[in-house]
C-alpha cells in the first residue's frame, strides 16, 4: 500500500559550493559541513540529506574504489549489479547508477554518452583519490538537478581531497587483502601523497598516486541437483556428462573477475597572490588494465572471459567479434580555477576538462561482411570452416580472409566545462547566482557504419544559469530555494526548482523537508541516427532514437533529526519520487537501414531505447547512533524502499523499478579499547533483493513467452576488524571480512525455459544471489605519515 506524504512545500537544494572542497570542521565535537549552502551548517541544518564519511571511516575497512567508501550509507545500494569487470555500481534511493552524479572536488567524472557499452560501466568508478588525499566524503541523497542539471537525478557524491598544507607532510600506505579460498584472487594496494609549500604562503604543491593490482578470481559453485535429488550435468564438447559445479563459465556480473591493475596519479599547485585570491591547477590520470585472455571452460572449449576476441574461427561460427586480449579504461583531466574573497562576497571561475576512453574493442562485422558470411554460411550448408576451406574457391577464401583483422573500435567521451559563481550574504539572507556552459562530445566507431563509415561522433552544448537563496526567515527557520535553467542544443529549455525548509525545534530537534525536481537527458549514444551499438558478442545491432525526451522527476522528503548533549543522535527521512518519461529498451521503430533490415532475421527484432512511461518510489531512511560509555558505541542505519513501474510495456509495468532490495540495514559496535587499540564488529545484510527471470509455458512461441517475478535470496554478513596505533604517525589496521564464511556460491535451474532472442527451450540456470561476496577473507594495511 502506498503512502502519499504529507509534506510537498520544501525542497532540496545545495548551492554551488560544493563545486569547490571545504575543510570539515567540529564546533563543540559536532560535526559540520559547507556544502549545502556555502558556509558552515551543522548536518541537521543543511538543506539536504547528506551523509559525511570521514578519512577515519575509510582507514577502518577495505578500500579499493568508491564502492567501498559508501556501501554502508543508508539509502545506497551497490548491489545492484556487477559488470563484466566485476566493478559494481552506486544507486542512491533505489534510481540506479545512470542517476548517480560522481564529483572529485566538485567536477563532473561522469561521461557524456555509453563509452563502456555491453557492460562495462562499473569500470568508471574505480578511478578515484588515492585514501591519503581524500579529506572525506560527502553523499547527497537525492535529486540534484538545480546545482547539477541531468546527472544528478538520483543523488550527488562528492570526493573532497585535502587542501595543500602550510608544511610539507605526507603519508603512504599499503594494504593486501588474503582470500581463504583459493578460487578467489588475492589484491593489494599501494597509495602515496606529498604536499607542502614551495614558496612560503604564495605556491604549493601535492603529488598523489596509487596502485591497484587484483588476481584472477573464478570461484566453483554448489552441484545442482533436480526434484528427484539427482546431479545435474551437462554435455561437454566430447558429449561427455560433467557436473554443473561453476557459473555460466564466464566472468563479471559478480561471478568472478579476470586480473586487472589500476593505477592513477595527479599533481596541484595552488598559487596565492595576495591573501585574497588564490589559483588552484590539478591534473589527474588515471588506467586501468584487464586480461582478456583465453581461458578452457568447463565444457572443454576455449573462451574469452570479458568478450570474444575476433578470429576467422569465431567469425565463421557465429559472426562474433569485437574485443582484444587486452582491455584498457583511461582517464585523463586537468582544471584551472580562480577564487577570490571580496568585500562583498565570494566569487569562482574556472574550467574544467575530462578525457575518458574504453581501449581494446574492436569494429564488428558490417553489413556487407554480415551478407558475405550469409551467403557462405547458405551456399557450404553452415558445415565446419574445414570444410569451407576445402570446398570454397579462392576468391571466397580470401575474401573471408580479409575480414582480419578487424579495426580498432573508438570509444571516447571529451566534456569541457566553463563555470563561474557568486556568493553573498545580504542580512538573513545567503545569496548563491552561477553560470555554467558544457561543450561535450562523444566518438564511437560504430557510429554512421550504417551508412557505410566509421569513427563518426556526437556533439552537442548546453549551458545554465541558476540562483539559490537561503533564508533565515526567523531564527529557528531557514527557506532555502532557488532554480537552474538549462538551454540544451537538443532538447531547448528546461527549468529545474527546488524548495526546501530547515526549522530547529530546540538544541536537540530538527525538522526539515522539501520538494525539488529532476532532469535527466538521454545519453549521447542513444541519440545518434543509425547503428550506435551491438550485443551478444557483436551480433545484434541496435540503433539510436534520436525522439527520445528526458526523463523528468519530482521528489518528496519529510526529515526529523535528534542529537543528544552526550552524542547520541538519529534521523529518519520519509521520501517519495515520481519520474516520467523513463527511457528502456524496446523493439526498434526506426529503421536500421534498408542493408541491416535484409539480415534482420539473423538477430531476432532489433532494439532501441524508448520512452515507456513512468515509475513512483517510495521509501525510509533511518540512522542512529548511541554511546554506551565514551569508549563504546553502536550505530547502524536501515533503509526500506517501494518501487513500482507504470509502462506500456507489458513486461515491465507493475514491476519493480530497479533490481533493489526491500530492506537494507548495516550495525556496528565500535569499542576504543585504549588511547591506540581500536576494535569493531558490524552486521549488515539485504531482505528481498528483486530479481526477474524469463521464462516460458514451454512452448517457443512468442506468445508463450512470460516474465516471472521473483527475489534473490536474503543474507547478513558479519566483520569483525581492528586498529592500533604504534605511534603518531604509525597505524596497523585489519579486518576479517565474512567472518562466518557465508557461501554465496549457491545457484538453482528453471526447466523449460526460453532466451530473449528466442532461440529455442532449455534449462536455465540462475544464481540464488546477485552479487558473489567471497568467503571468509582477511584484509591488513599499513599507513606511515610523515
Amino acid at each position: 500500500m502506498r503512502i502519499k506524504m504529507a509534506l510537498s512545500v520544501a525542497s532540496i537544494l545545495v548551492t554551488q559550493n560544493l563545486l569547490l572542497a571545504n575543510e570539515t570542521t567540529k564546533l563543540d565535537d559536532v560535526q559540520v559541513v559547507t556544502s549545502a549552502s556555502g558556509y558552515e551548517q551543522k548536518i541537521t541544518d543543511a538543506p539536504a540529506s547528506i551523509s559525511v564519511i570521514t578519512q577515519e571511516d575509510l582507514q577502518k575497512k577495505p578500500y579499493t574504489n568508491l564502492l567501498d567508501a559508501v556501501k554502508d550509507i543508508e539509502g545506497v545500494d551497490i548491489g545492484e549489479t556487477n559488470d563484466k569487470t566485476n566493478n559494481g555500481t552506486i544507486s542512491i534511493r533505489g534510481m540506479g547508477s545512470d542517476y548517480t552524479l560522481i564529483l572529485i572536488d566538485g567536477k563532473k567524472q561522469n561521461t557524456n554518452g555509453d563509452i563502456f557499452p555491453n557492460n562495462f560501466g562499473g569500470a568508471q568508478l574505480a578511478s578515484i583519490p588515492p585514501l591519503s588525499m581524500i579529506e572525506r566524503i560527502e553523499v547527497v541523497r537525492g535529486p540534484m538537478s538545480t546545482l547539477y542539471g541531468s546527472d544528478a537525478m538520483g543523488g550527488v557524491i562528492n570526493i573532497i581531497t585535502k587542501k595543500i598544507s602550510k608544511e610539507w607532510t605526507g603519508a603512504i600506505g599499503y594494504a593486501k587483502t588474503f582470500q581463504t579460498d583459493n578460487a578467489y584472487g588475492n589484491n593489494d594496494k599501494t597509495d602515496i601523497s606529498i604536499m607542502g609549500p614551495l614558496v612560503k604562503d604564495k605556491l604549493g604543491l601535492s603529488l598523489r598516486g596509487s596502485f591497484y593490482d587484483q588476481a584472477k578470481s573464478n570461484p566453483e559453485y554448489k552441484k545442482v541437483y533436480d526434484v528427484n535429488g539427482n546431479e545435474l550435468k551437462i554435455k561437454n564438447h566430447k558429449n561427455e556428462d560433467v557436473s554443473v559445479s561453476k557459473s555460466n563459465d564466464s566472468f563479471g556480473s559478480g561471478k568472478g573477475n579476470v586480473q586487472n591493475e589500476n593505477w592513477t596519479f595527479g599533481t596541484g599547485l595552488t598559487f596565492t597572490p595576495s591573501e585574497n585570491h588564490t589559483i588552484k591547477a590539478d591534473f589527474d590520470v588515471a588506467k586501468q588494465k584487464f586480461d582478456n585472455k583465453k581461458f578452457l571452460k568447463l565444457d572443454g572449449k576455449q573462451a574469452n572471459p570479458l568478450g570474444t576476441t575476433e578470429t576467422l574461427e569465431s567469425i565463421w561460427e557465429d559472426n562474433r567479434a569485437g574485443y582484444t586480449d587486452t582491455l584498457r579504461m583511461e582517464k585523463e583531466q586537468y582544471s584551472l580555477f580562480w577564487e577570490a574573497d571580496w568585500n562583498l562576497g565570494k566569487s569562482t571561475i574556472g574550467v574544467h576538462h575530462i578525457e575518458s576512453a574504453n581501449k581494446g574493442r574492436t569494429m564488428p562485422l558490417s553489413s556487407s561482411e554480415r551478407d558475405f558470411m550469409k551467403d557462405m554460411k547458405s551456399k557450404y550448408n553452415k558445415k565446419t570452416l574445414d570444410y569451407f576451406y576445402a570446398n570454397a574457391t579462392p576468391e571466397e577464401i580470401a575474401q573471408f580472409k580479409a575480414l582480419m583483422p578487424r579495426d580498432a573500435r573508438t570509444l571516447e567521451s571529451i566534456n569541457t566545462i566553463y563555470s563561474a559563481k557568486y556568493e553573498v550574504p545580504l542580512n538573513n539572507h545567503f545569496l548563491v547566482v552561477g553560470t555554467e556552459y558544457l561543450d561535450a562530445q562523444m566518438k564511437d566507431g560504430i557510429f554512421g557504419m550504417d551508412k557505410g563509415k566509421s569513427n563518426g561522433k556526437k556533439e552537442y552544448y548546453q549551458y545554465a544559469l541558476f540562483a539559490e537563496d537561503s533564508w533565515s526567515i526567523v531564527d529557528p527557520l531557514t527557506i532555502t530555494f532557488g532554480s537552474r535553467y538549462d538551454k540544451h542544443e537538443n532538447f531547448g529549455d528546461n527549468v529545474s526548482p527546488r524548495l526546501y525548509a530547515t526549522y530547529a525545534i530546540n538544541d536537540s530537534w530538527t525538522v526539515k523537508g522539501g520538494v525539488s525536481t529532476g532532469y535527466k537527458t538521454p545519453k549521447t549514444s542513444d541519440l545518434q541516427e543509425g547503428i550506435v551499438g551491438f550485443g551478444g558478442q557483436g551480433t545484434s545491432p541496435m540503433v539510436g532514437n534520436p525522439d527520445l525526451k528526458p526523463e523528468k522527476s519530482i521528489s518528496k522528503e519529510v526529515a526529523v533529526y535528534y542529537e543528544h548533549p552526550n552524542k547520541h543522535n538519529f534521523n529518519v527521512t520519509l521520501f517519495q519520487n515520481n519520474f516520467k518519461d523513463k527511457i528502456d529498451t524496446g523493439t526498434a521503430t526506426q529503421s536500421a537501414g534498408a542493408e541491416w533490415e535484409s539480415i534482420n532475421s539473423d538477430y531476432g527484432e532489433i532494439k532501441q531505447k524508448q520512452n515507456v512511461g513512468k515509475a513512483e518510489i517510495l521509501g525510509l531512511e533511518a540512522s542512529a547512533k548511541f554511546y554506551i560509555l565514551d569508549s563504546l558505541s553502536i550505530k547502524g542505519n536501515w533503509t526500506w524502499m517501494d518501487s513500482k513501474i507504470n509502462s506500456d510495456k507489458a513486461d515491465t509495468n507493475g514491476r519493480p523499478l530497479q533490481d533493489s532490495p526491500e530492506h537494507m540495514y548495516s550495525t556496528t559496535l565500535d569499542w576504543q579499547a585504549t588511547s591506540k587499540l581500536n576494535t569493531y564488529i558490524q552486521y549488515s545484510g539485504e531482505i528481498n533483493r528483486f530479481n526477474q527471470r524469463y521464462e516460458t509455458t514451454g512452448s517457443s512461441n512468442d506468445a508463450d513467452k512470460r516474465y516471472k517475478d521473483s527475489y534473490y535470496k536474503d543474507y547478513s554478513i558479519v566483520n569483525l576488524g581492528a586498529s592500533y596505533k604504534f605511534t603518531k604517525d604509525f597505524t596497523l589496521t585489519g579486518r576479517v571480512n565474512n567472518l562466518l564464511d557465508k557461501d554465496f556460491l549457491e545457484y538453482n535451474y528453471v526447466e523449460s525455459v526460453i532466451n530473449p532472442s528466442g532461440r529455442g527451450s532449455t534449462t536455465h540456470y540462475y544464481d540464488e544471489y546477485n552479487n558473489k561476496t567471497s568467503g571468509r577473507n582477511f584484509w591488513v594495511s599499513a599507513r606511515y605519515t610523515f
